[in-house]
């Protein structure tokens, strides 16, 4: 009777973990492949629509997209020329995460979107 109860409460614990704030996909992975070497035009676009599912599709309890993956997804839309979507991309970073804002501002001065972003 002792192993029952301490099974079901073992299953209970684990149980009760998998309730993350965010879901990532696989983002870990694909953050690290990005960030590995110079990639195609291809491969770019490859890369935004997997991460226009992260800020998207957000699930987990928090229903937000992981800190930092709305930029990595404006960063690839700059890359892309589309300067407007990754605008967006920046001001939504900095509302779901404010603390983010100066590394937002100063990221956007580097690229030379500072005079149209506000």
């Amino acid at each position: 009777m002792k192993k029952l109860v301490i099974i079901v409460f073992c299953a209970l614990l684990f149980g009760s973990c998998s309730n993350a704030l965010y879901k990532y996909y696989d983002y870990d992975n694909l953050l690290y492949a990005y960030g590995t070497r110079d990639f195609s035009e291809k491969e770019i676009k490859k890369f935004s629509r997997q991460y226009s599912k992260i800020v998207e599709l957000p699930k987990g309890k928090r229903k937000l997209p992981p800190p930092g993956a709305c930029v990595e997804y404006a960063l690839l839309l700059f890359q892309q020329g589309k300067t407007k979507e990754a605008k967006e991309y920046f001001v939504k970073e900095t509302v779901y995460y404010p603390e983010s804002q100066p590394y937002v501002d100063s990221l956007v001065k580097k690229l030379g979107l500072w005079e149209s972003y506000y």
